[in-house]
């Protein structure tokens, strides 16, 4: 007997960026999650848990259907069975280099693991997945339950735990709030944007570097970002420092855009609830920033804060959910062209996520504590480069991520520097 789940409004968003990706030789959109754990990593007990999570989720390895003018939807029988790839190394094995061989592959697999053992008795977890799948945090929701599994070789596995809920609106409602959300992204459309690898979708392979904070750094820069804003939401803070990383590379060009503009993610997942693992559940909202906001951190910060507050004054994230739901009955190219003729062609200024506390849920793993982790996406070009933050225990980290071509060296090196020296300050 077949069984059917709806694409959500993001992931057919992702469908389309992903078959542009494609088209471009860019691969598949990935994503990756890394686990530093202390000693004690039982890998039997690992692949234990990860083969009956697979076993239980079906959705992982179903058939994409997408029939003219209907809502595409994932398509599985009782006989299909996700498998979740493990792979052992030898101690002395690079992650760094492991990661952006994962990064690049071309892979249908939905999620692999690499467990790579340390000197110290430690171990390095990588956790590659696709991000057509899965979005940040239902990653960490995988990774919280594969940690339950192992602790307990008894426990039930709910693999996805149910489907998302059907939203109730009536047909009315969701055009009034499909119109809503279309008034205030062609107000923002009137506007140019750009983007550090420019408006057309090119070859390059993924890359990305690592900025880690100390505790001392973290609390020094969370004391900052209060003085400076005067204790407003953190988002702005952060997507403010996000926005003068990106500046400082465009006016070392010399040319700086009419205005830079970004979206960040709103999760549908509250919490300390269960919500279904697979599948992305998020919704967007949309920030605008013109350069002589942009030219100072506060301004920047207090601009983007008081956008946040009206746009969840206006209900923006549900009046976005609802566009992307009813996009999703439209071919993928003509969903891509129409978003990308609406922004000259460079869909963002840059992708940004600020995650908050990375995996909270789970204190261990397999019997070893899990000390640290965060985040790598890959990012497609356009726009090219993304930053991407999360905390763990009291530590900030940022992922800095792009396309070979987008940036250079010199550049990106500038990117570092100037978000150092924005977060923690000169």
């Amino acid at each position: 007997m077949k069984q059917r789940a709806p694409l959500s409004g993001a992931d057919a968003f992702l469908l389309a960026v992903e078959r542009m990706m494609l088209a471009a030789g860019q691969g598949r959109h990935l994503g990756l999650t890394v686990l530093q754990l202390g000693p004690g990593f039982d890998a039997a007990r690992f692949r234990s848990a990860a083969d009956r999570l697979a076993a239980a989720s079906p959705l992982a390895a179903a058939r994409l259907r997408h029939p003219f003018a209907r809502v595409p939807h994932w398509e599985w029988t009782e006989r299909t069975r996700a498998e979740f790839p493990i792979v052992e190394h030898a101690q002395g094995t690079d992650p760094g280099a492991l990661c952006e061989r994962r990064l690049n592959e071309a892979t249908d697999v939905p999620v692999r693991f690499d467990v790579v053992p340390r000197a110290d008795g430690a171990t390095t977890l990588l956790m590659t997945w696709r991000h057509f799948l899965l979005d940040g945090k239902g990653a960490e929701l995988l990774l919280a339950e594969l940690a339950r599994l192992a602790a307990d070789s008894s426990a039930a596995c709910e693999g996805s735990w149910g489907l998302a809920p059907a939203r109730s609106t009536g047909w009315r409602a969701r055009l009034g709030e499909a119109e809503r959300f279309k008034d205030h992204f062609y107000k923002n459309a009137r506007l140019g944007i750009g983007s550090l690898a420019g408006a057309e979708p090119r070859p390059g392979a993924a890359r990305f570097a690592l900025e880690h904070f100390s505790a001392e750094e973290t609390a020094r820069l969370a004391a900052r970002a209060s003085a400076q804003t005067r204790g407003l939401f953190s988002l702005a803070w952060f997507l403010a420092v996000t926005v003068r990383a990106h500046r400082a590379v465009f006016l070392r060009r010399g040319a700086e855009p009419e205005s830079y503009q970004a979206s960040c993610a709103v999760q549908e997942r509250k919490r300390g609830a269960r919500h279904p693992i697979w599948q992305n559940r998020v919704s967007q909202l949309f920030f605008c920033l013109q350069p002589a906001e942009a030219a100072d951190i506060g301004t920047a910060a207090s601009s983007l804060h008081a956008q946040f507050a009206a746009l969840t004054h206006a209900r923006m994230p549900q009046a976005f959910a609802t566009m992307t739901g009813l996009f999703r009955r439209l071919p993928t190219a003509w969903y891509l062209r129409f978003i990308r003729r609406n922004s000259g062609g460079h869909i963002t200024s840059f992708f940004y996520s600020h995650t908050g506390q990375f995996l909270p849920e789970c204190e261990d793993l397999a019997g070893a504590p899990v000390q640290d982790g965060w985040h790598v996406p890959s990012v497609s070009a356009p726009p090219g480069t993304g930053i991407f933050f999360s905390e763990r225990g009291g530590r900030l980290t940022a992922t800095l991520a792009w396309r070979e071509g987008a940036v250079s060296d010199a550049e990106i090196a500038l990117m570092r520097a100037t978000l150092r020296e924005e977060l923690l300050g000169p």
